[in-house]
Order: structure tokens, then sequence, then C-alpha cells
């Protein structure tokens, strides 16, 4: 008999089922840490929080047969006592895995990007599903992304699993979303470029700048007087 663990090992998971299907079959019981779905051999790796939530989930499903889209699934203790990211049948792409590690902060690509999209329309986006602390957008040769730091990893999660491939407005803005590996997001200023919702005194912009601006703009004008200056006296010579 396989020792307790908190990786629930899942058999017969069909390619109609996805990473949401099985979700909600376990997270009634409690937090789940990570999810693999090895779609090569129909089978999907599931850690909770403890030892004690999986025995839940398998105590349960145990008197009631677990089904999705028609299929039943089966369920038992999994031979590894927690997923980690070098474990070959773990996390990853490898094989044809589909995979995830749970972290707070999620890297947003936004593709077919028609609209404009701002920190406003972005935490309208993903604030349904836990506190947004951070926002960080920019743009690199994938095109717009964004950083967005949750409170806790489960709201990242539950964003990632309901908003990936999904449309901000109709036809485009399509939202591709992974798992970012940094821990904590750096916010300097708030403004239409980040956000630092737990810190809303932060200042818009870098100090001096305003008057760097101010300064710039006075010499361009000042440069423009001068050109009108020369020009009215060409005229007035060779008018």
């Amino acid at each position: 008999m396989t020792e307790p663990s908190k990786v629930i090992h899942i058999r017969n998971v069909g390619h109609e089922i996805n990473e949401n299907d099985l979700l909600q079959l376990v997270q009634p019981f409690g937090v789940v840490m990570k999810l693999v779905i090895l779609r090569a051999k129909n089978q999907a790796l599931i850690q909770m929080h403890d030892v004690s939530t999986a025995a839940n989930v398998l105590q349960y499903y145990a008197t009631v047969q677990p089904s999705i889209r028609g299929r039943n699934i089966y369920m038992q203790f999994s031979s590894h006592q927690e997923l980690t990211t070098t474990d070959p049948n773990s996390l990853g792409t490898k094989g044809g895995e589909q995979g995830m590690e749970p972290n707070r902060i999620l890297l947003v690509t936004v593709h077919s990007m028609l609209y404009p999209i701002t920190v406003e329309v972005l935490h309208q986006v993903f604030s349904p599903y836990g506190f947004v602390e951070k926002i960080v957008t920019f743009h690199k040769l994938a095109g717009f992304q964004a950083l967005i730091q949750y409170h806790i990893h489960q709201s990242a999660l539950q964003a990632k699993i309901a908003l990936q491939g999904r449309n901000i407005y109709d036809g485009c803005c399509q939202l591709d979303i992974q798992f970012s590996n940094l821990n904590e997001l750096q916010v300097n200023y708030n403004n239409d470029r980040s956000r630092d919702f737990t810190n809303p005194s932060l200042p818009t912009e870098q100090r001096g700048q305003s008057f760097q601006l101010i300064f710039l703009s006075s010499l361009f004008l000042r440069h423009l007087q001068t050109l009108k200056v020369a020009n009215l006296n060409f005229h007035f010579f060779f008018g």
C-alpha cells in the first residue's frame, strides 16, 4: 500500500479534461499547491497543502465516484511526497507534461492589442480573483507585458486558470498568462505604467523630473520665438 502523501495521483485523465476541472474536484477540501497534467499518460498529479488535506480528498472520493465530463477518474496517494521542479514526473512541459508551480506573481502578455491596456484596466480584470498588491507594465519583443502581484499565490492560481487565453475586449487583447519566477515586485512610482496598491503615497514621477520638463519646455519655446523673429526679419528684407 502506498504511503500517505500530500500528492494525489489521478488516472484516466482524458484530453478533454483541463486544470480547472481537476481543481474543482479538490479545492473544496483545501489549498492546492501544485498541479501537473501528464498528457502522454492520461494522468495528473496534484499536491495539496498537507497530508491530512490529501487524505480527506481520497476519503471522500472513496465513497463517491469522481467523474469529469462523463469520464470516471481514479485517485490514490502518489509515490511522490512532494512535487519539485527537478522531479521528472513533476512540473514543466518536458515529455508532453503540462504543469504549473503557483507563484503569487503572474507574467501577462497581451496579444492582438488593438486598444491600449492601462494599469486600471488590468486591475479591473485581475482584482476579482484576489487582492492585487502591485502591477508593473512594460514593452518587450513579445509585445505588451505586465507583472501582477497578488497577496497570496492561490489568487494568482485562480486568475491564471480563469483568464488564460481570454480576451479583454471582444476579438482582441488576448491574455497569455504564466507564473513569474520573481518573489517580489519593486514599484517606485504610482503612474500609468506601474502601481503599488499597498502604498498609495508613492510619487507619480521621479523627483526633480517636473522641473526638468518645465526647464526644457522653456528652452524649446525660446527657440521657437527665435525662429519666428528670424523668419520675420527674412521676409522684411527679402519679402
